[in-house]
């Protein structure tokens, strides 16, 4: 068996895949960083402890307005590890992995005579400076897009080369892409519509829909268990009540979220993965030649499809956030390959000139990447140095915003009161508040984190008992003026 799998064409690979994520987690982690940053990712390592603790026979998980996947396999795994915090890092690290091997798959799957994708994949993926930090912070983001990455692989193994295996890890790994991140929906729509053609094509076929279907719903039940009282309720998300064609245009959106006021309109931002130095620094170049060599290319329709429909999705959303442009990256990747490619092999009787432009673009991507994660270190370490400040303080009522899920998450004993849930009319002598008006100020006008602090300051005499220089400050609340 060892032998088959050293013979493999995937073996070299997958250890360099595996190599250098492994190198790159255990890099960042010795320089302190541990993968908390903002609520999101605070909001999984709770909500993955609850779980835990459930499975251990504590009182049941509650309700979870996110998709249960991604703190679930963190739930499961920690029995192996019993650190959620490292248990969910090396989920994503294990998800950067296995993603950027079955990318080379499908590159493989899809051109055939080609023997560079390697380079591209450890260049344009791994180190790309969006996937470099999602899979180094605890979110969702990165196991979503190994899911919809294996399903499209086997999707595609299907429809080329009618592997009837490959229908049921389309199920499996769709379904499970879909319940770590909804909008994967999205993504994996044109690859669905693709096989149920290959199957009413095929009638003798089609008896596979059932157990297919069965499978779907046994990978449903957690989601049908938890969410039992409202299992649509993630429908109802405003920014889908909210989608609409107008936003295309739009740079400016007043939410529930805040005040968000953007450089580029939405249908520009969609696109950013094609080209933007933050995940693509040679898009533009590959995009050119993919235009002026289009008849030597000839792109996979359904990838395309694909792309497309998910970018012109969150074209529509009144909300932008480069995270959401991870799900459909490596279909670009795949898309723009042919013209990397084409470049590599008209150099290639240029060896130092191909060597010496792929070291410079790695050492380019390298840095650029750093420079993008530093932003994230940066977020860890203030965390961390709040949490420090606020420890004696403990024991008390504390109203803040944003950085309380991070004491919460920090596990800090306050009675904590956030002041984006309600407006709050009364507040004690000696409660305690945590603000950062500089950075709320613009967001959250007119909304309730800034009409609570006005009506604070307006209304009570405040002591200040800490600050640091990124503008957070810790008030003691003291009597009404």
């Amino acid at each position: 068996m060892l032998n088959k799998i050293k013979n493999s064409i995937f073996f070299f690979p997958f250890i360099t895949y595996t190599v250098i994520a492994v190198f790159l987690f255990a890099l960042i982690r010795f320089f302190g960083f541990d993968g908390l940053y903002g609520q999101d990712s605070y909001e999984y390592l709770r909500y993955a402890n609850e779980l835990y603790n459930s499975f251990n026979g504590s009182l049941d998980a509650k309700d979870y307005f996110w998709p249960l996947f991604y703190p679930l396999i963190g739930a499961i795994t920690n029995f192996l590890f019993n650190d959620m915090i490292l248990t969910l890092g090396l989920i994503n690290i294990a998800a950067l992995t296995i993603g950027s091997i079955y990318i080379h798959k499908i590159i493989k799957l899809l051109y055939q005579k080609t023997n560079t994708q390697i380079y591209f994949i450890v260049v344009c993926f791994i180190f790309s400076p969006a996937i470099f930090t999602t899979s180094l912070v605890l979110m969702s983001d990165m196991l979503s897009a190994c899911f919809i990455i294996i399903s499209i692989y086997h999707t595609l193994k299907f429809d080329k080369l009618n592997n009837l295996d490959s229908l049921y890890y389309v199920a499996i790994f769709g379904v499970c892409a879909i319940m770590t991140r909804y909008a994967s929906f999205v993504v994996l729509l044109p690859f669905t519509i693709l096989i149920l053609f290959k199957l009413f094509q095929n009638k003798k076929m089609l008896l596979h829909l059932i157990p297919i279907l069965v499978i779907i719903g046994i990978f449903c039940i957690p989601h049908f268990y938890i969410k039992n009282k409202d299992v649509s309720a993630f429908l109802n998300h405003n920014w889908l009540k909210e989608w609409s064609l107008l936003n295309f245009f739009k740079t400016d959106f007043i939410t529930t979220d805040g005040n968000s006021y953007n450089r580029f309109p939405n249908i520009i931002y969609a696109f950013f993965n094609a080209f933007h130095p933050r995940f693509l620094i040679i898009g533009i170049v590959l995009i050119i030649t993919t235009i002026f060599k289009k008849s030597l290319f000839k792109p996979n329709k359904t990838i395309l499809s694909a792309y497309l429909l998910y970018s012109l999705f969150l074209a529509g959303i009144p909300f932008q956030n480069s995270r959401f442009l991870i799900l459909n990256f490596a279909l670009i990747l795949v898309l723009l390959f042919p013209a990397f490619e084409l470049l590599i092999t008209h150099f290639s009787s240029h060896k130092k000139v191909i060597h010496t432009s792929l070291v410079f673009l790695f050492l380019i991507q390298f840095f650029l990447s750093l420079y993008v994660f530093h932003h994230f270190y940066a977020i860890n370490k203030l965390e961390k140095k709040i949490v420090n400040l606020m420890k004696p303080y403990q024991n008390k009522t504390l109203y803040s915003f944003d950085i309380d899920i991070a004491l919460k998450g920090r596990a800090l004993n306050f009675d904590f009161k956030n002041l984006w849930i309600k407006k709050y009319e009364n507040y004690k002598s000696e409660d305690l508040v945590l603000f950062n008006y500089e950075k709320f100020n613009i967001q959250w006008t007119g909304k309730n984190p800034m009409l609570n602090w006005e009506n604070i300051e307006r209304n009570y005499r405040l002591n200040l008992l800490e600050e640091t220089p990124e503008g957070w400050k810790l008030y003691e609340i003291q009597n009404p003026k």
